[in-house]
C-alpha cells in the first residue's frame, strides 16, 4: 500500500541566518551609538468617529496616519561607558528633533526624543541601560540656519588679511634713519623667514605650493634691502609668505598645526626702548612687523576652522576655545597700547570663528577620549568601542582623521584618542 504522501517525513532545512540579522546595525541619536536589546512600536490612522442621533452606525472619518512611536531599549558598555554614556544623555536632550538610526532596519528617520530614563548598577558595572521614547517629527531634516556662516567667517579673514599691508606701509619706515633701525629692521625680516621655515617644515608640503613657499621664502631675505625701503612690498611679500606657510598643509587640521607659531611671532623678542627718536622709531617698526605676521597667521587660522567639517561638539568646543585665547590675547595687548583699529581686527575674527563652529557645531553629539593599553589597528579599536556593523570601517577611519595617526595599522597605545560617536550616522567629512 502507497504511504500517505502527508505522512513522508520531510528534510529539515538547512540552517540559515536569519535575513533580520543582515540589516541590524548599531543604533544611534544624533550620532551618538547605543547597543539596542528590544523595541515598541506604535502606529495607525487617526480617525474622528461621528455618532450622530438616531442612527446606529457611527460615521468616521479618516484624517492620516498617525505619527509613529518607537520605545526603545539599549544600553551603552565598555571602559569609557560613562562618557558614552553622557554623550547619549547630550543628544537626547538637544534642541529640536535629532537623526536616529533604527538597528533593526538601518534606516535615518528624523524624532524628537519625548522622554528617556536610564539606570546603572554595581551589579552591571561599566553598562547604563536606557528606555527611550521616540516620536515621528515629520521634518525631513534637522532645521539649520540658511546663513553660511563658514563663507562669512572665511569673508571676514580675507578682508583684514586684505588690509593689513596697507596698514604695515602706514607705520614702518627706515627712510632716513640711523644704521641701527635699519639692521634691527633687517634682523625682523630675517626672524619672520626662520619662522616660516620652521612651520613649513612640520607640515611637509608637496608640489607647487611648496615651490610658491621656497620662491617667497628666498625673496624675503634675499631683498630685504629693497623691500624694507617699499613697505607696502613688504608687507604684500609677508602676507603671502604666511599664506604660503598654510598653503603646504594637506588638510584644514594640519594648517592649524602649521600656522599657529607663526600667530605668536614676536613672544620672545625684547622691546626696544623708546629713549630716542631713532629707538621710538625702531619699537614703532617692531611692533608693525610683529603685528603683521600674527594678524597674517590669526586670519589663515580663521580661514582653515571654517573649512573644517565637525563631527561633535568636543573637538569643535576644544578648537573653538583654543584659536580663541589666541585671538582675545591678542585684541588685549592692542587694546592696552591703545591700538583700537588692531583690538577690531581681532575681535572681528573671534567673533566670525564663534559664530561659525556654533551655527556648524549645533546638535552633534559630544565626542570622549578613550586610551589604548597597547598599539594596535584602528579596526580593532573601532570593534571594541562599537562592535560589528556598518559603521566599523567608518569608526575606525574616523579615529585616523581625528588623531592623525601615520598608519591604520598601529595606532599608539598609552595615548589619549579622540573618538567621534557615530561618524557613519553623523554622515560627516573628516578634512
Amino acid at each position: 500500500m502507497a504511504s500517505d504522501p502527508q505522512q513522508l517525513a520531510v528534510a529539515a532545512p538547512a540552517a540559515e541566518a536569519p535575513a533580520w540579522r543582515a540589516r541590524y546595525v548599531q543604533g544611534s541619536f544624533r550620532g551618538a551609538s547605543f547597543s539596542s536589546e528590544q523595541r515598541e512600536g506604535v502606529g495607525g490612522r487617526r480617525v474622528a468617529l461621528n455618532e450622530l442621533p438616531f442612527r446606529d452606525e457611527p460615521v468616521g472619518e479618516d484624517l492620516g496616519r498617525r505619527a509613529r512611536e518607537w520605545t526603545i531599549d539599549c544600553f551603552v558598555i565598555g571602559p569609557d561607558y560613562m562618557d558614552r554614556r553622557d554623550a547619549l544623555i547630550d543628544a537626547l536632550e538637544a534642541f529640536g528633533p535629532g537623526t536616529y538610526v533604527d538597528p533593526w532596519t538601518g534606516k535615518q528617520q528624523q524624532v524628537f526624543c519625548e522622554d528617556f530614563r536610564y539606570s546603572e548598577s554595581t551589579d552591571e558595572g561599566g553598562m547604563a541601560r536606557f528606555t527611550i521614547a521616540f516620536r515621528e517629527s515629520g521634518v525631513d531634516k534637522p532645521i539649520t540656519s540658511s546663513i553660511d556662516t563658514a563663507a562669512l567667517s572665511q569673508a571676514t579673514a580675507a578682508e583684514i588679511g586684505g588690509a593689513l599691508p596697507g596698514d604695515f606701509a602706514n607705520r614702518f619706515s627706515i627712510d632716513k634713519a640711523a644704521s641701527f633701525v635699519e639692521e634691527a629692521a633687517t634682523g625682523l625680516v630675517d626672524a619672520a623667514a626662520i619662522a616660516a621655515e620652521l612651520s613649513a617644515a612640520s607640515s611637509g608640503g608637496l608640489g607647487q605650493a611648496l615651490r610658491s613657499f621656497e620662491s617667497g621664502l628666498r625673496l624675503i631675505p634675499g631683498g630685504a634691502a629693497s623691500l624694507l625701503r617699499a613697505p607696502l612690498a613688504l608687507g604684500q611679500a609677508i602676507v603671502g609668505l604666511v599664506a604660503a606657510v598654510a598653503a603646504l598643509a594637506p588638510n584644514p587640521r594640519a594648517r592649524l598645526r602649521t600656522v599657529e607659531p607663526l600667530a605668536r611671532f614676536g613672544a620672545d623678542f625684547d622691546a626696544a626702548p623708546r629713549t630716542t627718536p631713532a629707538r621710538v622709531r625702531q619699537a614703532d617698526n617692531q611692533d608693525a612687523f610683529v603685528h603683521l605676521v600674527r594678524a597674517a597667521a590669526c586670519a589663515e587660522l580663521v580661514d582653515a576652522v571654517a573649512d573644517i567639517r565637525w563631527s561633535n561638539q568636543g573637538d569643535a568646543t576644544a578648537t573653538r576655545d583654543r584659536i580663541a585665547a589666541i585671538l582675545d590675547a591678542h585684541a588685549i595687548e592692542a587694546a592696552d597700547a591703545g591700538e583700537d583699529l588692531r583690538a577690531d581686527q581681532f575681535d572681528a575674527l573671534r567673533t566670525a570663528l564663534a559664530r561659525d563652529i556654533g551655527a556648524r557645531s549645533a546638535g552633534l553629539a559630544r565626542g570622549y577620549r578613550y586610551t589604548p593599553r597597547a598599539t594596535e589597528p584602528s579596526l580593532v579599536i573601532a570593534q571594541r568601542l562599537h562592535g560589528f556593523g556598518r559603521t566599523m570601517e567608518s569608526q575606525a577611519d574616523a579615529i585616523v582623521a581625528m588623531n592623525g595617526v601615520r598608519h591604520p595599522g598601529f595606532v599608539p597605545g598609552g595615548a589619549a584618542l579622540d573618538i567621534v560617536a557615530d561618524a557613519a550616522a553623523s554622515g560627516v567629512r573628516y578634512g
